[in-house]
């Protein structure tokens, strides 16, 4: 899935599961993007990037490949404060449960046997494809403006 029909799937995706999402960029640094505003008020930014499969060229037509969807899971309760892995789980829950017969499996990265330093969280395609999506800004409830990049709160 090319960068931009990911992003546009994933504010779909966010949209269906009942958050405000819209697209979101920050200019050359990070040009692909999603805001998400949480049932508490709390927002993510988050990036969006994505690998090609393997020989794919930008400049010829996406080829899709399909196969199972991963299997829906239930997304855990973002209604109150929660530590921003739970809210790394809901949005890839998101992603798995939207039922794309493109995905082929999603994950937290907080969830991962290393967990990554900044939190986020990536989908792979059944094409080879994979999409990375880090936390770039959070901000709680009535914060208004993110503070710096990456400077991510333990909880929102």
């Amino acid at each position: 899935m090319r960068p931009e029909r990911f992003r546009d799937f994933a504010v779909q995706s966010y949209t269906t599961a009942g958050l405000a999402a819209e697209p979101w960029d920050d200019g050359n640094k990070r040009p692909l993007g999603v805001k998400v505003t949480l049932p508490s008020g709390a927002q993510v930014w988050h990036a969006v990037t994505v690998q090609s499969p393997e020989g794919e060229k930008s400049s010829e037509p996406e080829k899709i490949v399909e196969g199972d969807a991963p299997a829906s899971e239930p997304l855990p309760d973002l209604t109150s404060r929660v530590p921003v892995p739970t809210v790394e789980a809901f949005l890839a829950g998101t992603i798995r449960n939207a039922g794309s017969t493109e995905v082929s499996g999603v994950y937290s990265y907080s969830g991962r046997e290393t967990p990554s330093v900044h939190p986020g969280f990536g989908v792979t395609f059944h094409s080879g494809a994979k999409a990375f999506c880090v936390f770039v800004h959070v901000a709680g409830p009535g914060q208004g403006r993110p503070g710096n990049a990456y400077d991510i709160p333990t909880e929102v």
